[in-house]
């Protein structure tokens, strides 16, 4: 009887087995799906966004065509935001060579990764999940893949106070330029890694939009060149960079290896253990020294034309350790400033007038990440 029963039981496990078998999604090889970096929350014009980068592998031996990738809150599987089409194909991006326009096909053995950014005010998710759809090759159904667990980090540092005087001054910076802060890993010790993702170029105009006063080949004679650059906390001054000289003319400035792209730099450790760098500093314009303790307000520096740089102006991050090169940029927010307009078409920077902000729109900004190609003014 007991023997009987055995084989029963093991017959009704087998049956059960082979039922779940049946009924499973078939399984093949298809994307590996990282976020390399946590996503980060940054307070903007736009309300509280999230900003994160999705990677993509294809492990299989075709390519395989994304049609929709979505974020989804991983405990109530409520989605967050989606993104599919022209929308998606803008946000895609290799690691290699450049597709063509629209192409949001990932070839064999490659790699590429999504920049994402989404809203954040009524519904913070702690954990969230990716789930992709994509089209193997003709003949075969679509299919979806669900992955990339990730916690959401909701840290924010202090309101930092402005790293210049008056202005006004362009936050040169958007989230779509295939070279911009956002999309440029730099590969070091062993990790890929994004220092400038909430990188910031600050470019002085006129009133009329110009960069400079009559002649732009002249590094000299911009707007900006030779301003004072301004602790934007109380802080330490953990690295300086002195030695580089500046190119005469700014049509002439020569290409520069990753070691010297930043020209003469400072960094400043801040209180909560972020680090904010300051580079393209005017040679012999430093005021500081590796150890000193400076304070919000305080003169650094002077902007320059040093490294590289299509221009005199600011490059100002925030990062969570001290490498240039070798942190992952963090999100930072300004005490206050004044919101003059922006410019929807970066190419008129130097041309033309920025356009003025909205009707309705406030003026007095407070503890927020300047919006992209913003024109602010900072007290003097």
């Amino acid at each position: 009887m007991k023997t009987t029963m055995n084989l029963l039981v093991a017959c009704a496990l087998a049956a059960a087995a082979m039922a779940c078998a049946a009924s499973a999604p078939s399984l093949q090889p298809s994307f590996d799906l990282r976020v390399l970096d946590e996503p980060h929350v940054a307070n903007t014009d736009a309300g509280t966004q999230v900003f994160e980068e999705l990677h993509l592998t294809n492990f299989t031996d075709s390519p395989l065509r994304l049609i929709d990738v979505a974020v989804v809150d991983a405990r109530s599987g409520q989605v967050l935001t989606r993104f599919t089409g022209e929308t998606l194909a803008r946000r895609l991006a290799r690691i290699g060579p450049p597709a063509t326009s629209g192409d949001v096909a990932v070839q064999p053995g490659s790699r590429a990764v999504i920049y994402l950014e989404w809203p954040a005010n009524a519904h913070r998710p702690h954990v969230i999940e990716h789930v992709v759809t994509y089209a193997p090759p003709s003949g075969v159904p679509e299919d979806v893949v669900r992955g990339a667990r990730t916690a959401v980090s909701y840290a924010a540092g202090a309101p930092l106070g402005p790293p210049l005087r008056g202005g006004p001054w362009v936050a040169v910076h958007a989230a779509s330029w295939a070279r911009g802060h956002r999309r440029v890993f730099n590969a070091v010790d062993g990790k890929a890694r994004i220092p400038g993702r909430f990188a910031i170029d600050w470019v002085r105009v006129d009133g009329a939009g110009h960069t400079a006063r009559q002649h732009p080949d002249t590094p000299s004679d911009w707007l900006g060149y030779g301003a004072d650059v301004l602790a934007v906390a109380d802080a330490t001054v953990v690295t300086v960079r002195d030695d580089m000289a500046e190119s005469p003319r700014v049509s002439t400035n020569p290409r520069h290896v990753l070691a010297d792209d930043a020209g003469n730099f400072v960094t400043i450790r801040l209180a909560d253990g972020r680090y904010a760098f300051y580079e393209h500093l005017r040679p012999g314009s430093i005021a500081v020294h590796v150890g000193d303790r400076v304070h919000r307000g305080e003169v650094l520096a002077q902007l320059g034309f040093t490294g590289a740089s299509t221009g005199p102006h600011l490059h100002f991050h925030v990062s969570n350790g001290p490498s240039r090169v070798g942190a992952e940029g963090r999100p930072f927010t300004l005490a206050a400033f004044e919101l003059l307009g922006r410019y929807d078409d970066i190419s008129a920077l130097g041309k033309a007038p920025w356009a003025e902000r909205a009707v309705g729109e406030s003026e007095r900004r407070h503890d927020e990440w300047p919006a992209e190609n913003a024109v602010v003014q900072f007290p003097e």
